[in-house]
């Protein structure tokens, strides 16, 4: 009889939603997770289950990570330009340097939307989630008298949710970080026409 190997989850997961990130749910084997992870297939199926709820559960620790903090940066914000450009130009910057990959979750969205209900929920619930945030802030931000008043703010919020993920894919795709910053000025513009 096997003993039962201890290792720390939440790294797993880690490792697990990089490596998605990196190659893709069909890009990515059962050998890749178990490299990455540096946990055995029998303990992997055992933690997370098999690889579509790994899949899954590193979604949503990527939505934990990375969309959470910019929805949270925005609760709170009555000046909108500010807090967006704070929460985005890290965003920028990381996937300039650090991380080339892009967005997860755009990712996600083209490669298994279309035939995984599960992703589908998930991918559409995170950037409806950050639309939300978006106009509620557009909305702080014209009662504060940040924001005029002849702005669309639900066509706003909804193309700056636009806009910020294109921007992860330019980046992704090698934009310079000039373009990326012209591109969300732009947008940010967009509140005092």
């Amino acid at each position: 009889m096997g003993r039962n190997r201890e290792f720390d989850a939440d790294h797993a997961l880690d490792a697990a939603m990089h490596t998605f990130w990196e190659r893709g749910y069909d890009g990515t084997s059962l050998s890749d997770l178990t490299e990455a992870t540096g946990v055995g297939r029998q303990s992997l199926y055992l933690a997370f289950g098999d690889k579509q709820k790994l899949y899954l559960a590193a979604l949503d620790r990527y939505r934990e990570h990375f969309f959470v903090p910019l929805v949270e940066a925005l609760d709170t914000s009555t000046d909108v330009r500010t807090a967006l450009r704070d929460a985005i130009l890290p965003l920028i910057d990381g996937s300039c340097v650090d991380q080339p990959e892009g967005c997860l979750l755009v990712a996600a969205a083209t490669e298994r939307a279309t035939e995984d209900a599960a992703v589908r929920t998930r991918v559409t619930a995170a950037f409806a989630g950050l639309e939300t945030a978006l106009l509620e802030a557009a909305q702080r931000s014209r009662a504060a008298g940040r924001v005029s008043d002849t702005v669309d703010l639900t066509g706003w919020a909804a193309m700056a949710v636009a806009v910020i993920q294109g921007l992860r894919v330019l980046a992704a795709g090698g934009t310079d970080r000039g373009t990326l910053i012209r591109g969300l000025e732009a947008t940010l513009a967009q509140l005092h026409p």
